[in-house]
């Protein structure tokens, strides 16, 4: 577990040496902290306005800065010929693919969790009617988010160059996000083939939408109960071992 935890922590501080996060970081304060200062007669209001517009920021970023994290770092690592000499130390093959999914995982939910504070201290000081337990499901299944996107990233980068990988991690994102929904009543309209087709694709895709609480946060509905969150959890874990198993089987037996 050394070597994983060594080379997670080689990936946790690329993301700090980049400037991306620093933009995203500054420019979600800048956003924030305006869309706190306007004024209108509904207070109410204003506040879900900047709890929309505050959320949608920092999930877009750290969305964009995971993926383009774990994206590269395959590719880097053959073309800067580094691969070699990490695996020509006691590291297995395994340990390099966990390695690089911790790493890609727990720095993109650093960067979550810088912008998340960020979001609740601004926040904060607007909302009068405020539920830590739905702010707390909110954090908590976002970071099961980036867990599942993390490994698909990942497990890309064994196959695709990291702007290829980029790409599709993020339209696949967007695409299952947007329509990953509507998606199954949309199949039963298809004939025959096409519906089952359809349908399969529903439920072999990871929806990324379950893990999205913003509205629910917004507009202070109920919470979730404990045992959807544990079938939440179950489910990200479940298709995060899935995309590094997928990245592992390429990796084993690639030729560097």
């Amino acid at each position: 577990m050394k070597a994983v935890f060594a080379i997670a922590k080689l990936v946790i501080k690329e993301i700090f040496r980049k400037k991306d996060f620093y933009v995203a970081l500054i420019l979600t304060g800048v956003i924030l902290f305006y869309a706190a200062s306007l004024k209108f007669y509904n207070v109410s209001n204003v506040v879900r306005y900047l709890m929309e517009i505050g959320l949608m920021l920092i999930f877009l970023f750290s969305v964009i800065l995971t993926a383009a994290l774990a994206a590269r770092q395959v590719p880097s690592e053959i073309q800067n010929r580094t691969i070699q000499v990490l695996l020509a130390k006691p590291v297995s093959r395994i340990q390099f693919v966990a390695g690089k999914f911790l790493g890609a995982f727990f720095a993109g939910a650093m960067c979550f969790v810088i912008f998340y504070v960020l979001f609740m201290a601004v926040t904060r000081t607007k909302a009068e009617e405020f539920s830590f337990v739905l702010a707390s499901q909110t954090f908590y299944l976002f970071l099961l988010n980036l867990l599942v996107l993390s490994a698909m990233a990942c497990s890309f980068s064994y196959y695709l160059t990291t702007s290829a990988n980029v790409s599709i991690t993020l339209v696949l994102y967007l695409l299952i996000s947007t329509y990953g929904p509507g998606l199954r009543e949309a199949s039963e309209k298809l004939f025959w083939i096409n519906r089952y087709l359809g349908e399969a694709c529903y439920y072999v895709l990871p929806h990324f939408e379950f893990f999205d609480l913003r509205q629910r946060f917004i507009h202070h509905w109920s919470p979730l109960s404990a045992n959807l969150v544990i079938f939440l959890t179950l489910y990200a874990l479940t298709y995060a071992s899935f995309f590094l198993w997928l990245g592992w089987l390429k990796f084993r037996k690639q030729i560097l």
